[in-house]
């Protein structure tokens, strides 16, 4: 009897009780909430414009303080679920580069194949909201220096550590719950992307795909996936800026 109340007692302080296993879900849409919302209204004023562009990575600025918040209230952080410092730098980065390699043969890989399919008319990724890259060096450094920044430790932080995280709390625990969680993280990674066209959020979702197999596979080090996700988008402006791409 007395075991039965403590028990009660427990369920009604613990806030999780109340939600249930809904509660990850809960905490998924809340914290996606600004990447969403100020998406659209970027992607409305133009995400070609400095305006637009500020406006979408303000969007995963909040999405990722709020992310930050919840894994506080669960007793967690950011450190347990990937940004430890690892045990070997050097083994990262090296890790890090041969990703890198893997998403740059998946990227011409998937485009080669996607544009040359018989009777198919796929349109090459759009990249128009990179436009006032193209020859102008201030622009670029400034877009590598957020590469380096905002852009990939926030879509790196809740795509793969803060989603994944929570996702895995509603999917089973076997392989086949793994791998819905893998696929449905890279599923919404790739459709955020949706301003540069169904091969770009092809691309997106594989490149997703990748970069969340080997953040488990690695222990849940995100070092590695910052560092070669860093590398590719630094890649991709020194394309876009000498009017290569």
């Amino acid at each position: 009897m007395i075991d039965g109340i403590t028990i009660a007692s427990d369920e009604q302080t613990d806030p999780s009780h109340k939600f249930g296993r809904s509660r990850p879900l809960l905490e998924i849409l809340v914290a996606f909430l600004p990447i969403l919302v100020l998406g659209i209204t970027g992607t409305i004023l133009g995400t070609d414009t400095f305006l637009g562009g500020l406006i979408v990575t303000t969007g995963y600025i909040l999405s990722v303080l709020i992310a930050t918040a919840i894994l506080k209230f669960r007793g967690s952080s950011w450190r347990e679920i990937g940004l430890a410092r690892p045990r070997s730098w050097k083994r990262t980065v090296l890790l890090g580069l041969g990703l890198l390699l893997c998403l740059v043969v998946m990227n011409i890989t998937l485009q080669v194949i996607a544009l040359n399919l018989p009777g198919a008319e796929v349109s090459p990724i759009d990249q128009s909201r990179f436009n006032l890259l193209e020859g102008n060096l201030v622009i670029f450094l400034f877009f590598v220096l957020l590469a380096w920044t905002t852009i990939v430790f926030t879509e790196e932080m809740f795509y793969r550590a803060f989603l994944i995280t929570q996702l895995q709390e509603i999917a089973p625990t076997s392989k086949l719950g793994k791998v819905i969680v893998l696929l449905t993280s890279s599923l919404i990674f790739g459709l955020v992307h949706w301003v540069e066209g169904p091969l770009g959020v092809m691309n997106t979702f594989a490149m997703g795909l990748i970069l969340g197999a080997v953040y488990l596979r690695s222990g849940r080090n995100l070092w590695i996936t910052i560092i070669s996700h860093a590398l590719a988008n630094t890649i991709r402006f020194t394309i876009l800026f000498f009017g290569m791409a």
